[in-house]
């Protein structure tokens, strides 16, 4: 999903866009602190939805939705503003929402729900969202899961970055743990698979003796979709994968290859 951010003060313009990524970890977002860059960027690209300040320079808000909607009249808008004066005008325009500052994620939330072209498949999907582009973290329902420990969630991303490889106890121990290997390892499959089942999703797991891996089918993952080459997963690659983790180079050196090759 392609999302637009638009704020001529950058400071709020940043507060949009991360509250916006809070919600939905998997959209690609572009942000724009001029009305007429995103005139420019409507040719080249299909945004489906538009977070848009009304007060923005010489061209207001009003006015940029409108060119927006003559190019993608499926695009919906949700003017985020200060102003209520302006809402009727806004909602005649066919504005999916209109929100009034400060903006919060709950805000944002119940505007996805009104959204009157587009669905949101995060909010109504109960596969856990993977997120490997940048930092790994995972999602439940558009909230990230904080009662991981650290060495299970370091497992997960092993299992993740395998992609749906089952792999070898043996494999997982030289990689990831070291000092007390074995002890490391079986508490940390102890604590993933409690965490798991806590939020009832104990079933994205593929287990054997001495062996374990993650079923790709269960599970909505940012990684995944690339290498399967959806292009909104392709679009939301931009360098980085797994930061936190340095066994992860080796995957990053590969898919910095693609990149690569694929700009040639």
């Amino acid at each position: 999903m392609k999302i637009i951010t638009v704020e001529d003060e950058y400071t709020l313009l940043n507060h949009l866009t991360k509250r916006v990524s809070e919600v939905l970890p998997e959209a690609v977002i572009s942000s724009f602190d001029n009305p007429y860059d995103v005139i420019d960027y409507l040719p080249e690209s299909k945004p489906d939805i538009a977070f848009i300040d009304i007060m923005i320079g010489d061209m207001n808000g009003i006015e940029l939705a409108k060119r927006i909607k003559s190019v993608h009249p499926e695009c919906d808008i949700v003017f985020c503003t200060g102003f209520d004066s302006f809402a009727t005008e806004a909602f005649d325009l066919g504005a999916s929402d209109y929100l009034m500052k400060p903006i919060t994620k709950e805000k944002i939330k119940h505007s996805l729900s009104l959204l009157r072209h587009n669905t949101i498949p995060s909010l109504t999907d109960d596969r856990l969202f993977i997120r490997c582009f940048g930092e790994f973290e995972v999602f439940h329902h558009g909230e990230p899961i904080a009662s991981f420990t650290k060495r299970a969630k370091e497992l997960l991303a092993f299992l993740v970055d395998r992609a749906g490889a089952v792999c070898d106890s043996s494999e997982i121990k030289s990689i990831i743990f070291f000092d007390n290997a074995d002890s490391y390892l079986r508490v940390s499959k102890k604590d993933l698979e409690r965490t798991l089942k806590e939020i009832g999703a104990e079933d994205i797991l593929i287990k054997g003796w001495g062996k374990i891996g993650i079923n790709k089918e269960k599970v909505k993952c940012d990684y995944f979709e690339y290498l399967d080459g959806k292009p909104d997963a392709i679009n939301h690659y931009k360098g980085a994968y797994m930061q936190q983790y340095d066994w992860a180079q080796t995957t990053l050196a590969r898919l910095k290859k693609s990149l690569n090759s694929s700009a040639e």
